[in-house]
Protein backbone atom coordinates (compact mmCIF):
# COMPACT_ATOMS: atom_id res chain seq x y z
CA UNK A 1 0.00 0.00 0.00
CA UNK A 2 1.47 3.31 -1.00
CA UNK A 3 1.32 5.92 1.58
CA UNK A 4 1.74 10.03 1.59
CA UNK A 5 2.04 12.43 3.91
CA UNK A 6 -0.93 13.53 6.05
CA UNK A 7 -2.76 9.88 5.88
CA UNK A 8 -4.27 8.81 8.79
CA UNK A 9 -2.64 5.56 9.46
CA UNK A 10 -3.47 2.48 12.53
CA UNK A 11 -0.41 0.22 13.98
CA UNK A 12 -1.35 -3.48 12.91
CA UNK A 13 0.82 -5.11 15.72
CA UNK A 14 0.52 -2.48 18.66
CA UNK A 15 -2.06 -0.35 19.93
CA UNK A 16 -2.99 3.20 18.25
CA UNK A 17 -2.25 4.55 15.37
CA UNK A 18 -1.23 8.25 14.00
CA UNK A 19 -0.48 10.64 10.99
CA UNK A 20 2.16 9.61 8.54
CA UNK A 21 4.79 13.21 8.68
CA UNK A 22 7.75 11.74 6.40
CA UNK A 23 7.69 9.59 3.60
CA UNK A 24 11.84 8.04 3.87
CA UNK A 25 11.65 5.19 1.54
CA UNK A 26 8.60 3.34 -0.36
CA UNK A 27 8.96 0.81 2.79
CA UNK A 28 9.41 3.13 5.86
CA UNK A 29 7.64 6.27 6.79
CA UNK A 30 7.73 8.65 9.60
CA UNK A 31 4.12 8.54 11.86
CA UNK A 32 3.20 11.08 14.15
CA UNK A 33 1.92 9.55 17.47
CA UNK A 34 -0.90 11.61 19.79
CA UNK A 35 2.15 12.95 21.99
CA UNK A 36 4.15 14.99 18.83
CA UNK A 37 6.63 12.11 18.68
CA UNK A 38 7.50 10.64 14.95
CA UNK A 39 8.46 6.94 15.02
CA UNK A 40 9.89 5.51 11.97
CA UNK A 41 7.70 2.31 10.75
CA UNK A 42 7.55 -0.23 8.21
CA UNK A 43 4.43 0.48 5.95
CA UNK A 44 3.91 -3.16 6.27
CA UNK A 45 2.94 -2.79 10.12
CA UNK A 46 0.28 0.11 9.36
CA UNK A 47 -2.97 0.37 8.09
CA UNK A 48 -4.19 3.45 6.24
CA UNK A 49 -7.41 4.88 7.73
CA UNK A 50 -9.79 6.06 5.35
CA UNK A 51 -11.81 9.23 7.07
CA UNK A 52 -14.66 8.53 5.11
CA UNK A 53 -15.04 4.98 4.19
CA UNK A 54 -15.16 0.97 5.76
CA UNK A 55 -11.59 0.83 7.23
CA UNK A 56 -12.26 4.31 10.06
CA UNK A 57 -15.67 2.58 10.89
CA UNK A 58 -13.95 -0.17 12.20
CA UNK A 59 -11.44 2.38 14.91
CA UNK A 60 -12.73 4.47 17.32
CA UNK A 61 -9.88 6.20 18.06
CA UNK A 62 -9.03 9.49 16.41
CA UNK A 63 -4.79 8.95 17.56
CA UNK A 64 -4.96 12.65 18.81
CA UNK A 65 -5.33 13.72 14.97
CA UNK A 66 -7.23 16.95 15.79
CA UNK A 67 -4.24 17.56 18.12
CA UNK A 68 -1.89 16.96 15.49
CA UNK A 69 -3.40 18.88 12.94
CA UNK A 70 -3.09 22.30 15.22
CA UNK A 71 1.15 21.08 16.05
CA UNK A 72 1.48 21.25 12.24
CA UNK A 73 -0.68 24.39 12.08
CA UNK A 74 1.54 25.92 15.07
CA UNK A 75 5.03 24.77 13.78
CA UNK A 76 3.92 26.56 9.73
CA UNK A 77 4.80 30.18 9.53
CA UNK A 78 3.32 30.24 6.15
CA UNK A 79 1.91 33.76 5.54
CA UNK A 80 -1.46 34.45 6.76
CA UNK A 81 -2.58 36.47 3.81
CA UNK A 82 -2.96 33.84 1.48
CA UNK A 83 -5.17 31.51 3.94
CA UNK A 84 -7.40 34.48 4.53
CA UNK A 85 -10.66 33.05 2.52
CA UNK A 86 -10.12 29.74 3.52
CA UNK A 87 -10.44 30.36 7.47
CA UNK A 88 -13.23 28.55 7.85
CA UNK A 89 -12.52 25.17 5.72
CA UNK A 90 -11.15 21.91 6.40
CA UNK A 91 -7.98 21.73 4.64
CA UNK A 92 -7.50 18.16 3.04
CA UNK A 93 -4.96 15.38 4.56
CA UNK A 94 -2.81 15.85 1.47
CA UNK A 95 -2.22 19.53 1.77
CA UNK A 96 0.20 21.30 4.00
CA UNK A 97 0.65 25.01 4.78
CA UNK A 98 3.69 26.49 3.18
CA UNK A 99 6.40 28.00 5.21
CA UNK A 100 7.74 31.37 5.05
CA UNK A 101 11.69 30.94 4.65
CA UNK A 102 11.46 34.27 2.63
CA UNK A 103 15.29 34.97 4.87
CA UNK A 104 16.48 32.69 2.53
CA UNK A 105 15.10 33.26 -0.59
CA UNK A 106 11.91 35.02 -1.96
CA UNK A 107 9.96 33.66 -4.82
CA UNK A 108 7.05 35.42 -6.57
CA UNK A 109 3.74 35.12 -5.81
CA UNK A 110 1.99 32.29 -8.58
CA UNK A 111 1.66 28.17 -8.56
CA UNK A 112 4.77 26.47 -9.08
CA UNK A 113 5.81 22.50 -9.58
CA UNK A 114 8.32 21.39 -6.73
CA UNK A 115 11.16 18.39 -6.97
CA UNK A 116 12.09 18.02 -3.37
CA UNK A 117 14.99 15.30 -2.98
CA UNK A 118 14.48 12.82 0.41
CA UNK A 119 18.31 12.84 1.11
CA UNK A 120 19.43 16.54 1.41
CA UNK A 121 23.03 15.73 2.00
CA UNK A 122 22.89 13.44 -1.37
CA UNK A 123 20.63 15.71 -3.58
CA UNK A 124 21.15 13.76 -7.03
CA UNK A 125 20.09 10.44 -5.79
CA UNK A 126 17.06 8.48 -3.83
CA UNK A 127 13.95 9.20 -3.87
CA UNK A 128 11.86 12.62 -4.67
CA UNK A 129 8.69 14.09 -3.65
CA UNK A 130 6.76 16.03 -6.32
CA UNK A 131 4.62 19.09 -4.89
CA UNK A 132 2.27 21.60 -6.48
CA UNK A 133 2.35 24.79 -4.96
CA UNK A 134 -0.03 27.48 -4.68
CA UNK A 135 1.64 30.47 -3.91
CA UNK A 136 -1.40 32.94 -4.53
CA UNK A 137 -4.09 34.26 -2.37
CA UNK A 138 -6.74 32.15 -4.51
CA UNK A 139 -7.68 28.78 -4.17
CA UNK A 140 -6.37 26.73 -7.57
CA UNK A 141 -8.65 23.83 -9.40
CA UNK A 142 -6.37 21.94 -11.01
CA UNK A 143 -5.67 19.10 -13.17
CA UNK A 144 -2.47 17.42 -13.96
CA UNK A 145 -1.23 15.68 -16.99
CA UNK A 146 2.20 13.75 -17.64
CA UNK A 147 3.27 13.36 -21.28
CA UNK A 148 3.84 9.63 -22.44
CA UNK A 149 5.07 7.88 -25.53
CA UNK A 150 2.93 10.05 -28.42
CA UNK A 151 -0.21 10.51 -25.84
CA UNK A 152 -0.87 12.23 -22.53
CA UNK A 153 -2.23 10.32 -19.33
CA UNK A 154 -3.87 12.30 -16.29
CA UNK A 155 -1.73 11.75 -13.29
CA UNK A 156 -3.88 14.04 -10.61
CA UNK A 157 -6.69 16.31 -9.84
CA UNK A 158 -8.07 18.79 -7.23
CA UNK A 159 -8.57 21.92 -5.30
CA UNK A 160 -5.36 23.28 -3.89
CA UNK A 161 -5.83 25.58 -1.28
CA UNK A 162 -4.44 29.41 -1.10
CA UNK A 163 -0.72 29.60 0.57
CA UNK A 164 -0.95 25.32 0.50
CA UNK A 165 1.43 22.65 -1.32
CA UNK A 166 -0.23 19.32 -2.41
CA UNK A 167 2.08 16.16 -2.75
CA UNK A 168 1.68 14.92 -5.93
CA UNK A 169 3.60 11.88 -5.67
CA UNK A 170 6.90 9.83 -4.34
CA UNK A 171 9.18 8.66 -6.46
CA UNK A 172 12.35 6.69 -6.91
CA UNK A 173 14.51 9.07 -9.10
CA UNK A 174 15.20 6.62 -11.96
CA UNK A 175 11.33 7.19 -12.23
CA UNK A 176 12.11 11.17 -12.96
CA UNK A 177 12.31 10.80 -16.74
CA UNK A 178 8.56 10.08 -16.90
CA UNK A 179 8.13 13.41 -15.02
CA UNK A 180 9.88 15.49 -17.52
CA UNK A 181 6.92 17.31 -19.58
CA UNK A 182 3.00 17.54 -18.71
CA UNK A 183 0.84 19.95 -18.56
CA UNK A 184 -1.11 21.34 -15.88
CA UNK A 185 -4.43 23.21 -16.37
CA UNK A 186 -5.11 25.88 -13.51
CA UNK A 187 -8.38 27.67 -12.63
CA UNK A 188 -8.75 30.27 -10.20
CA UNK A 189 -11.11 30.73 -7.65
CA UNK A 190 -11.77 33.73 -4.89
CA UNK A 191 -14.52 34.07 -2.61
CA UNK A 192 -14.56 38.36 -3.27
CA UNK A 193 -12.84 38.67 -6.06
CA UNK A 194 -11.40 41.95 -7.41
CA UNK A 195 -10.36 40.49 -10.96
CA UNK A 196 -11.69 37.22 -12.57
CA UNK A 197 -8.90 35.44 -14.00
CA UNK A 198 -8.74 33.58 -17.26
CA UNK A 199 -8.02 29.47 -16.55
CA UNK A 200 -4.01 28.86 -17.40
CA UNK A 201 -2.82 25.43 -19.70
CA UNK A 202 1.11 25.54 -18.46
CA UNK A 203 3.05 23.37 -20.40
CA UNK A 204 6.60 21.77 -18.90
CA UNK A 205 9.70 20.50 -20.90
CA UNK A 206 12.33 19.61 -18.27
CA UNK A 207 15.66 18.87 -19.30
CA UNK A 208 16.39 15.63 -17.64
CA UNK A 209 19.81 16.79 -17.05
CA UNK A 210 18.69 19.67 -14.80
CA UNK A 211 17.57 16.52 -11.97
CA UNK A 212 21.56 15.49 -11.90
CA UNK A 213 22.92 19.16 -11.03
CA UNK A 214 22.77 19.42 -7.45
CA UNK A 215 23.05 23.32 -8.34
CA UNK A 216 19.49 23.42 -9.67
CA UNK A 217 18.62 22.81 -6.32
CA UNK A 218 18.10 26.02 -4.61
CA UNK A 219 16.62 27.63 -1.18
CA UNK A 220 12.98 28.71 -1.70
CA UNK A 221 10.42 30.51 0.95
CA UNK A 222 8.17 27.49 0.69
CA UNK A 223 9.80 25.24 2.69
CA UNK A 224 13.08 24.30 4.80
CA UNK A 225 14.63 21.76 2.00
CA UNK A 226 16.54 22.70 -0.93
CA UNK A 227 14.30 21.61 -4.21
CA UNK A 228 14.24 22.33 -7.59
CA UNK A 229 11.25 24.79 -9.02
CA UNK A 230 9.65 25.53 -11.72
CA UNK A 231 7.13 28.13 -12.36
CA UNK A 232 4.01 26.78 -13.88
CA UNK A 233 1.68 30.33 -13.11
CA UNK A 234 3.39 34.05 -12.01
CA UNK A 235 0.00 36.15 -10.47
CA UNK A 236 0.98 39.35 -12.26
CA UNK A 237 1.12 37.65 -15.55
CA UNK A 238 -2.67 36.47 -15.41
CA UNK A 239 -4.99 37.33 -18.02
CA UNK A 240 -7.86 38.76 -16.91
CA UNK A 241 -11.42 38.21 -17.86
CA UNK A 242 -13.48 40.67 -16.01
CA UNK A 243 -12.66 42.88 -13.12
CA UNK A 244 -14.82 44.35 -10.17
CA UNK A 245 -15.02 47.56 -11.31
CA UNK A 246 -15.99 46.37 -14.70
CA UNK A 247 -18.57 44.01 -13.65
CA UNK A 248 -20.64 46.80 -11.75
CA UNK A 249 -21.39 48.39 -15.32
CA UNK A 250 -24.73 47.33 -17.53
CA UNK A 251 -24.15 45.45 -20.44
CA UNK A 252 -24.10 48.84 -23.11
CA UNK A 253 -21.71 50.60 -20.75
CA UNK A 254 -19.05 47.57 -20.29
CA UNK A 255 -18.84 46.89 -24.35
CA UNK A 256 -18.19 50.81 -24.90
CA UNK A 257 -15.62 50.77 -21.71
CA UNK A 258 -14.09 47.63 -23.74
CA UNK A 259 -14.27 48.75 -27.38
CA UNK A 260 -12.18 52.32 -26.27
CA UNK A 261 -9.77 50.80 -23.68
CA UNK A 262 -9.39 47.09 -23.56
CA UNK A 263 -10.10 46.22 -27.67
CA UNK A 264 -7.12 44.02 -28.57
CA UNK A 265 -6.38 46.60 -31.16
CA UNK A 266 -5.01 49.32 -27.95
CA UNK A 267 -2.00 46.48 -27.28
CA UNK A 268 -0.45 47.45 -30.64
CA UNK A 269 -0.75 51.11 -30.24
CA UNK A 270 1.67 50.53 -27.28
CA UNK A 271 4.72 50.15 -30.20
CA UNK A 272 3.24 52.09 -32.63
CA UNK A 273 6.05 54.21 -34.07
CA UNK A 274 4.21 55.22 -37.48
CA UNK A 275 1.28 55.00 -39.53
CA UNK A 276 0.28 51.39 -39.33
CA UNK A 277 3.95 50.80 -38.25
CA UNK A 278 4.99 49.41 -34.88
CA UNK A 279 8.30 48.24 -33.54
CA UNK A 280 7.53 45.14 -30.76
CA UNK A 281 10.75 44.43 -28.65
CA UNK A 282 10.33 41.10 -27.59
CA UNK A 283 13.44 40.84 -24.73
CA UNK A 284 11.83 39.38 -21.83
CA UNK A 285 13.21 42.29 -19.66
CA UNK A 286 10.46 44.21 -21.66
CA UNK A 287 7.70 42.40 -21.27
CA UNK A 288 7.95 41.25 -17.75
CA UNK A 289 9.19 42.70 -14.67
CA UNK A 290 10.39 39.72 -12.59
CA UNK A 291 11.83 36.55 -14.62
CA UNK A 292 14.66 35.42 -12.71
CA UNK A 293 12.86 32.31 -11.46
CA UNK A 294 11.89 31.43 -15.30
CA UNK A 295 13.38 28.62 -17.35
CA UNK A 296 14.75 29.49 -21.04
CA UNK A 297 11.06 27.14 -22.10
CA UNK A 298 9.05 29.26 -19.65
CA UNK A 299 10.68 32.72 -21.26
CA UNK A 300 10.45 31.58 -24.47
CA UNK A 301 6.42 30.85 -23.85
CA UNK A 302 5.91 33.90 -22.80
CA UNK A 303 7.41 35.82 -25.49
CA UNK A 304 5.57 33.58 -27.62
CA UNK A 305 2.21 34.57 -26.39
CA UNK A 306 3.04 38.26 -26.46
CA UNK A 307 4.22 38.14 -30.11
CA UNK A 308 0.89 36.43 -30.58
CA UNK A 309 -1.24 39.09 -28.86
CA UNK A 310 0.60 41.62 -31.03
CA UNK A 311 0.27 40.37 -34.26
CA UNK A 312 -3.52 39.79 -33.76
CA UNK A 313 -3.47 43.22 -32.27
CA UNK A 314 -1.78 44.70 -35.35
CA UNK A 315 -4.41 43.06 -37.90
CA UNK A 316 -7.33 43.82 -36.00
CA UNK A 317 -6.25 47.60 -36.87
CA UNK A 318 -4.82 47.15 -40.20
CA UNK A 319 -1.41 47.70 -39.70
CA UNK A 320 0.71 47.01 -42.74
CA UNK A 321 4.41 46.48 -40.87
CA UNK A 322 5.50 45.29 -37.36
CA UNK A 323 9.28 44.80 -36.86
CA UNK A 324 9.93 42.29 -33.59
CA UNK A 325 13.11 42.60 -31.94
CA UNK A 326 14.08 39.24 -31.16
CA UNK A 327 17.91 39.47 -30.54
CA UNK A 328 20.79 37.43 -31.64
CA UNK A 329 20.50 34.62 -29.13
CA UNK A 330 21.11 31.04 -30.09
CA UNK A 331 17.99 31.44 -32.89
CA UNK A 332 15.32 29.42 -30.82
CA UNK A 333 13.06 32.78 -30.76
CA UNK A 334 13.28 33.96 -34.06
CA UNK A 335 12.89 30.35 -35.51
CA UNK A 336 9.31 30.62 -33.22
CA UNK A 337 8.26 33.61 -35.11
CA UNK A 338 8.76 32.72 -38.65
CA UNK A 339 7.17 29.40 -37.78
CA UNK A 340 4.46 31.04 -36.10
CA UNK A 341 3.61 33.69 -39.24
CA UNK A 342 2.82 30.62 -41.25
CA UNK A 343 -0.65 30.07 -39.86
CA UNK A 344 -0.88 33.87 -41.10
CA UNK A 345 -2.30 33.62 -44.63
CA UNK A 346 -1.79 37.45 -44.89
CA UNK A 347 1.34 37.87 -43.33
CA UNK A 348 5.19 37.44 -44.59
CA UNK A 349 8.50 37.46 -42.60
CA UNK A 350 11.69 38.85 -43.85
CA UNK A 351 14.80 39.88 -42.24
CA UNK A 352 14.75 43.63 -40.72
CA UNK A 353 16.92 46.25 -41.66
CA UNK A 354 19.85 45.32 -40.46
CA UNK A 355 21.49 49.27 -40.33
CA UNK A 356 18.86 49.75 -37.75
CA UNK A 357 18.48 46.65 -36.30
CA UNK A 358 21.59 44.37 -37.18
CA UNK A 359 20.84 40.81 -37.53
CA UNK A 360 18.48 40.69 -34.05
CA UNK A 361 15.33 41.30 -36.11
CA UNK A 362 11.86 40.12 -38.17
CA UNK A 363 9.56 42.13 -39.96
CA UNK A 364 6.37 40.80 -40.21
CA UNK A 365 4.24 42.47 -43.18
CA UNK A 366 0.21 42.27 -43.10
CA UNK A 367 -1.48 42.39 -46.27
CA UNK A 368 -5.19 43.99 -46.55
CA UNK A 369 -7.81 41.97 -46.28
CA UNK A 370 -9.63 41.37 -49.41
Amino acid sequence: MKFNIGDKVKFLNTKGGGIVSKIISPTLVNVMIEDGFEIPTVTSEIIKVDQQGKVASMFDEDFGTSRQSSVVSRQSTGNSELKTQNSELEIPDRQTPLGNYSFRAKNTPGVYLAFVPHDQKWMVTGIVEIYLVNYTPMNVLYAFFLEGEKKLFGKDYDVLFAGNKILIDTIDRDELLKWTKGIVQLIFFHENPEKIYMPVSSEFDLSPSRFNDEHNYKASQFMEESLLLVSLAQTAALSTAVSMEESKMDEEALMRQKALEIKPGSLIEKHQIAPREAVVDLHIGEIMEDFKDLTPHEILKVQMDYFTKCIESAVERNYRKITFIHGVGNGTLKSAIMRKVQDYEHAESHLASLAKFGVGAIDVTIKPLK
